[in-house]
């Protein structure tokens, strides 16, 4: 028995995060609904951002969820590496309404970033690893969302 193929968008998109993941130096910023974010991710990112987070003293690197809970039970290894990086990881919640379309976003320093959409069974990936202006819109949305959210209480929670 074979398995299903994935879907090229996905795998575009994983690639396309790869590349920038590879390229930030500084700032990662990533705003994610979680079920799209649990298609593209392993559990490696965890361990990408704690190699971002070593690069620079002053890194910035965001995570902003829909559902924090939601995170630590779909991608608990990227929970345990943002526990082990308090200083470098701030994840932060911002509830989405129900109709909006599963979204993903990635900025990566000042010149990267990437966004995939899903909408009504469709998928598109726009984005580019060079784009400053495409970089600087992105940066704009994600600092009004990261202004509008809430501590993620779930992901900071410690269990004796």
């Amino acid at each position: 028995m074979t398995a299903p193929e994935r879907d090229p968008t996905l795998i575009d998109a994983e690639a396309l995060m790869a590349d920038l993941v590879d390229a930030t130096r500084r700032r990662f910023w990533l705003h994610a609904r979680v079920a799209l974010l649990a298609e593209i991710v392993g559990d490696d990112l965890g361990s990408l951002l704690a190699n971002i987070a070593r690069r620079h003293r002053h890194t910035d690197i965001r995570l902003l969820v829909d559902d924090d809970l939601a995170l630590k039970e779909r991608l608990p290894g990227l929970v345990e590496s943002i526990k082990r990086l308090p200083t470098a990881v701030t994840v932060r919640r911002l509830d989405a309404s129900e109709e909006s379309p599963l979204t993903l976003t990635v900025i990566a320093d000042h010149s990267g970033w990437m966004q995939l959409t899903q909408a009504g069974g469709r998928r598109v990936l726009r984005g580019d690893p060079d784009d400053r202006p495409g970089t600087h819109r992105a940066a704009q949305d994600f600092e009004a969302n990261w202004s509008l959210s809430d501590e993620a209480v779930e992901i900071r929670r410690l269990h004796v």
